[in-house]
């Protein structure tokens, strides 16, 4: 795999175009919440297309100069962005609110000596030296959100001018994934000069906790887990950051075809690849990590409320801040690795079948201000989230002649909930096949094991002996 360093400039402020409100915004229950305390990363490439290449005439193009005005544009609209939270003291509830006095988000101009070809074919990730494309400095501790920018932006030219990279962080207590998404399509028609017709909405007030919070729903997702004796503990949680490993482990038809011959029939058809993937991935984990047999275990996966609130989301089209739903599947270490695969995908399914109705919303938003920003359970648990919407939402964008080949949410950063969660992709193989891609971020001698677990995924005829054979049996 190829390694550069990027020469950077001296960090710049970059402001709104024109002035905008100076004015204070409450944030929602859901954006308040302790998990959301954290800056996650992502990273868009840009590439030759011979397109738009040979209508381009600008022999000048320079994307850093294109990016950076077209942020500051998109800045005017989305003001609140290049704002600071403060907190309010605690006797008044300790809530995050938005200053928008600051005015202004973190711009870095670099250059990396390689080409963009050299980055891989298709582009994919684990990306080569991705911190070498991203802000690094965002303040310590990197779980700190209080009074610092809310956005960093690095663009990073290529050599030969054949493509540019944008890393950015953004800090999810203002915004998620699919509002990441909605603002860099804003930054990239501005960028081609156009006018972008959906303008945001902050509409945080649609979020809020009743006058008197009334629970009436399980959230087990806010529940700690009970531990299965007085010496257990969460290898993963215990582990210091510095002695964690991340990698990436990719799922081509080769893995999926083995995986699908382990569900029942009356699951193949109706499992979609995201389930399937995400079973197999948190049975080799707990398998991985050596809990004791009695112990329970949790999947938290990160659901979008947009896209499942019934009967229609109240949320307007513009809305571009948190929108999130824990949902959570149990079982006990025993029951999780010593049955098939078809069980854990039940637990999976059964957990992201709980309606999402405005009772279950308003009742989450409840416990949310009822317990003060509580964190989600982190002790024998494991996180997902899919992060193939961002991609998704942003899709075939262009700036000048320059055309979007590939990015997406990726792990970067120290902080404890980059630690615990993983993000699941798609991408295309050099064949062209579709392929999921899963992070795992483990102490690394649970990752040796959950690499020749996972592994074996690819060859059936290891599948029982390395998956099952030294896992305690069903209880």
């Amino acid at each position: 795999m190829v390694t550069f360093t990027a020469l950077r400039r001296k960090p710049e402020l970059v402001t709104p175009a024109r002035p905008t409100p100076h004015e204070y915004k409450a944030l929602s229950n859901i954006d308040d919440q302790r998990g959301l305390w954290y800056y996650p990363a992502g990273v868009e490439f840009f590439g030759a297309c011979r397109r738009l290449t040979e209508s381009a005439g600008d022999v000048d193009y320079d994307p850093v100069r294109i990016i950076r005005a077209a942020l500051a544009e998109a800045l005017v609209s989305y003001y609140p962005l290049a704002g600071r939270l403060v907190e309010l003291p605690q006797v008044t509830g300790g809530k995050l609110l938005v200053d928008r006095t600051a005015e202004e988000v973190v711009f870095v101009e670099a250059d990396a000596d390689v080409w963009l070809q050299e980055l891989g074919q298709p582009l994919a990730m684990p990306y080569p030296c991705m911190e070498e494309l991203l802000c690094y400095d965002i303040g310590e501790p990197q779980d700190a959100v209080v009074a610092k920018p809310l956005l960093f932006f690095q663009v990073t030219r290529f050599s030969g001018n054949d493509g540019f990279a944008i890393g950015y962080r953004y800090c999810h207590s203002i915004i998620d994934g699919f509002g990441m998404a909605k603002f860099l399509n804003s930054v990239y028609a501005l960028a081609r000069g156009e006018v972008h017709t959906e303008l945001p909405v902050w509409g945080r007030e649609l979020l809020i906790a009743r006058a008197a919070p009334h629970v009436t729903h399980k959230h087990s997702a806010y529940d700690q887990l009970p531990a299965a004796s007085a010496a257990a503990e969460d290898v993963v949680k215990k582990t210091p950051l510095v002695h964690k490993v991340t990698r990436h482990f990719r799922f081509g038809p080769r893995e999926m075809a083995a995986m699908r011959s382990q569900v029942p029939a009356s699951l193949v058809q109706s499992t979609t690849v995201f389930e399937l993937v995400t079973a197999a991935v948190w049975q080799c984990r707990t398998a991985a990590l050596g809990y004791e047999p009695h112990q329970c275990v949790r999947l938290i996966i990160c659901s979008n409320a947009r896209g499942t609130w019934k009967p229609r989301s109240p949320l307007p089209q513009g809305f571009y801040g948190n929108a999130l739903v824990l949902r959570a599947a149990e079982a006990t270490d025993g029951e999780l690795i010593g049955r098939p695969l078809g069980h854990a995908i039940g637990l999976l399914r059964e957990a992201k079948s709980e309606v999402t109705d405005d009772g279950y919303m308003q009742s989450m938003l409840d416990l949310l201000a009822r317990r003060g920003r509580p964190w989600y359970s982190q002790d024998w648990t494991y996180m997902i989230s899919d992060a193939t919407s961002l991609s998704r939402r942003v899709g075939a964008a262009n700036v000048g002649r320059l055309e979007r080949a590939g990015g997406g949410i990726t792990t970067a950063g120290r902080v404890v909930t980059t630690s615990l969660q993983s993000y699941y992709e798609r991408c295309k193989s050099r064949g062209g096949e579709d392929c999921a891609v899963v992070s795992m971020c483990l102490p690394a001698e649970a990752m040796e094991g959950f690499s020749q677990r996972i592994s074996a995924w690819g060859n059936m005829s290891r599948l029982t002996g390395s998956l099952y054979g030294s896992v305690p049996s069903a209880l």
